[in-house]
């Protein structure tokens, strides 16, 4: 029986956050599936990205222990398009060890 999959977005990370970045840093959760693509954005002072995983790793994704405080992660919603991905995937690395990721501190709402 194939195995279900959930799809996050995942934002407000830095804006030189890359799709290896996110691949590579919850491997210490030993997530079984992970795909990840780097969304277009409204402005350049943010990352966002689109994540695949499957829904057994739920718990593990969504523990806000495991993001930089002030990052987003939420269902998304739709169908993620062609003209919406500005990085492609990366195949998940066997690394061990977590990238550090940053936040975005513009804090303009426009």
């Amino acid at each position: 029986m194939p195995r279900r999959k959930a799809i996050f977005f995942l934002s407000r990370l830095g804006p030189d956050t890359t799709v290896n970045d996110i691949t590579n840093f919850p491997a210490p959760l030993n997530l079984k599936f992970l795909q990840c693509h780097r969304l277009k954005t409204k402005y350049q002072s943010y990352a966002s990205f689109h994540i695949d995983v499957y829904e057994n790793d739920l718990k593990q994704l969504l523990d806000a222990t495991v993001w930089p405080e002030g990052c987003l992660i939420a269902e998304f919603y739709g169908k993620l398009r062609n003209d919406q991905i500005s990085q492609e995937v990366i195949p998940r690395s066997d690394s061990n060890h977590p990238s550090s990721l940053v936040l975005s501190t513009n804090t303009d709402s426009k």
